[in-house]
C-alpha cells in the first residue's frame, strides 16, 4: 500500500513540475517566425538598456520573454508597450532586409512575422 502511495505521489510531483513551465509561458510576449528565412529581433523600446530582448529565430520557431520580467518590459504591466526591429537574415548571419522597424506590441501580446520570398509582414496580437 505504501509503495502505491509513493508511486502516485511521485507521478503527481512530476506532472506538477512539467506543467509549471507551460503556465509560466502563458505570461509572456512572444515573437513567432512564420517565414521562409531566419530573422533577427531586437527590442528597440520598453526594455532595460543592455538587457533587451535580442534573438535570432529560425523559420517556424518562436522566442518569448515573460512580460513581468523588467529586463524585457520596464513597464511591468501586461498592456505596457514594447517595440521591435525585425530583420531577415542570411544563412551566414548577415542582415538581408528590414521587415519592420519600431514595431509596437503590448507586452502581454505577441508578434507574428509571416511571408515568403522577401515579402514579409509583421502583425501584432493581444488577448
Amino acid at each position: 500500500m505504501c509503495k502505491k502511495v509513493n508511486l502516485i505521489f511521485s507521478g503527481l510531483v512530476f506532472i506538477a513540475l512539467t506543467a509549471f513551465p507551460a503556465v509560466e509561458g502563458a505570461e509572456a510576449f512572444c515573437v513567432y517566425n512564420e517565414t521562409d528565412t531566419a530573422i533577427r529581433v531586437v527590442e528597440s523600446f520598453g526594455s532595460k538598456p543592455l538587457h533587451e530582448f535580442v534573438v535570432m529565430i529560425e523559420p517556424d520557431e518562436d522566442k518569448c520573454c515573460n512580460w513581468k520580467n523588467e529586463d524585457c518590459n520596464t513597464g511591468r504591466k501586461k498592456d505596457s508597450m514594447v517595440a521591435f526591429d525585425v530583420d531577415s537574415m542570411s544563412p551566414k548571419g548577415w542582415v538581408t532586409g528590414h521587415i519592420c522597424k519600431w514595431f509596437r506590441i503590448k507586452a502581454g501580446g505577441w508578434l507574428t512575422v509571416k511571408g515568403k520570398k522577401g515579402k514579409y509582414k509583421c502583425t501584432a496580437h493581444f488577448k
